[in-house]
């Protein structure tokens, strides 16, 4: 009988006076990488928090490796043996690998450290990893990739019990995922537990054992891997797979808003691709090397080494300042990043209207036609003084109306789900499909597929730099076989 690392019992924690876990029942067994699929995002932070320290609860039972750690008469705020892996590192930048995983751990008590010793430990378990990192270098030098490994390395060393992997495709490349996948799939076999936090239940399906799927707090349904389909968790999301008509045509562009041919940057080796009117291409870069190259050259209206550039048929060789105002970008997590919070919500959808003429957004004549077109697709938040007080879809509605408002000949999206959950992934879904209903040509920038098929005509997949391979979205079924 596999020994149980997590219990919770029908746990309830308010904060607040808000419900943030609803009578929430989760089980982990040794060995055993489980799937937390958020429905909404409502509950996760607190449901990460509580695993980690043994905080107040209202209600309910906690147990770690069998022992009761928490209950709602008494809660210790003692930590659990428990590693949280995520974008925001928790490795200290200014010392080396070896000094994370050897030196800053608890029971370290030397007093001279000696390097050779710390890498020759190092390369057992990088060995037994089947990885090279080298044990010298500062983290502040790793990608996202390497740190992710040397976090794992370290709770191997340390010997945590459970790990929890929270949204980790957000931030690595698809390649580098099969990879860290493989590590987790080891780190199992050898009695690591693991809790694998995700939005999307399909990268999900393809590492867990089994799949808790949460909403508001509340385990819904818990999913054994005979249940792992679609039609499963169709029940608990409709919504979010009812079709929305933004996806593809299954034929190539005639017109191109957008062409790069054998462009050279850094990065890009002999790029080649086309996007056009009305359509959404998904530029999906499996080693994320390419994508800020290409946000860089096109936003800046700089030139590549070698190739051609062309927006609506004109050079970008010949006049760039000019055409990179037909172009528009929407950032990875638009609604922190591009949104200015004192602003009222007006000025930020009309604040891109500079692009097309310095102070243009100011006439009051213009700003009052802007109102009677837009309230009726976003309602009073139009009015709204500022935009503190509104909710992350409102936030986002704001992103891509203003894209929308702006009308360019091409919008870039870059990650455009990441961080969002399910529901917030449908709403961005259909947002997009209204760019694209204005003409405008949209290419995705994407790391990881997400739900980018969804709403996407082609998809374009570059390995190490160069384009690979093409799909048009009838043969995205073949692109997801391949997967």
């Amino acid at each position: 009988m596999k020994q149980e690392i997590l219990r919770l019992e029908r746990v309830t924690r308010l904060t607040d006076g808000v419900t943030q876990l609803d009578n929430m029942n989760l089980h982990i067994f040794q060995g055993e990488i489980m799937g937390l699929v958020c429905i909404n995002s409502h509950g996760k932070e607190a449901l990460v928090r509580l695993i980690c320290q043994n905080l107040p609860i209202h209600y309910g039972y906690v147990y770690f490796q069998e022992q009761l750690v928490n209950n709602y008469e008494h809660s210790s705020m003692g930590m659990n043996r428990v590693s949280v892996i995520e974008q925001r590192s928790r490795l200290v930048e200014d010392l080396t690998v070896a000094d994370n995983i050897f030196v800053l751990r608890r029971g370290f008590k030397k007093y001279l450290i000696e390097p050779r010793v710390l890498e020759r430990q190092l390369r057992r378990f990088t060995d037994d990893f089947g990885v090279e990192i080298d044990a010298g270098a500062p983290v502040s030098q790793l990608s996202f990739f390497e740190k992710c490994v040397v976090e794992l390395l370290r709770a191997v060393v340390t010997g945590v019990k459970l790990v929890v992997i929270r949204d980790i495709s957000n931030f690595i490349s698809a390649a580098d995922l099969v990879k860290i996948h493989r590590l987790l799939r080891h780190c199992a076999a050898q009695g690591m537990s693991f809790l694998y936090i995700c939005n999307h239940h399909e990268e999900a399906f393809t590492i867990c054992d089994r799949v808790t799927l949460m909403e508001d707090g509340k385990a819904l349904k818990v999913l054994d891997r005979p249940d792992f389909r679609d039609e499963t968790v169709l029940q608990f999301s409709c919504e979010f797979f009812r079709g929305s008509g933004a996806g593809g045509h299954g034929e190539a562009p005639r017109d191109g808003a957008l062409s790069l041919s054998g462009v050279v940057t850094d990065q890009m080796r002999g790029m080649s691709f086309t996007a056009g009117r009305g359509e959404c291409v998904v530029l999906l870069d499996m080693n994320n090397t390419v994508l800020s190259d290409l946000v860089r050259l096109l936003s800046r209206g700089a030139q590549p080494q070698e190739g051609e550039i062309h927006v609506g048929g004109e050079s970008w060789a010949r006049d760039a300042r000019r055409l990179k105002k037909q172009l528009g970008f929407v950032g990875e997590d638009p609604i922190h990043t591009s949104l200015f919070r004192e602003m009222s919500y007006l000025d930020n959808l009309c604040f891109w209207l500079d692009r097309r003429e310095p102070a243009l957004w100011l006439n009051s004549a213009i700003r009052k036609s802007i109102v009677r077109e837009y309230e009726p697709l976003v309602g009073e938040d139009i009015h709204a003084p500022d935009i503190t007080g509104l909710s992350p879809a409102s936030l986002y509605s704001l992103v891509y109306y203003r894209a929308h408002l702006l009308h360019p000949r091409v919008l870039f999206c870059v990650q455009p789900f990441s961080g969002a959950d399910m529901y917030l992934r449908r709403h961005i879904i259909d947002l997009i499909g209204q760019v694209k209903a204005r003409g405008t040509a949209v290419v995705l920038l994407a790391v990881s597929i997400s739900d980018c098929l969804s709403v996407a005509d082609r998809l374009l997949v570059v390995e190490q730099g160069r384009l690979k391979r093409e799909y048009l979205s009838s043969e995205f079924p073949l692109f997801r076989a391949g997967q």
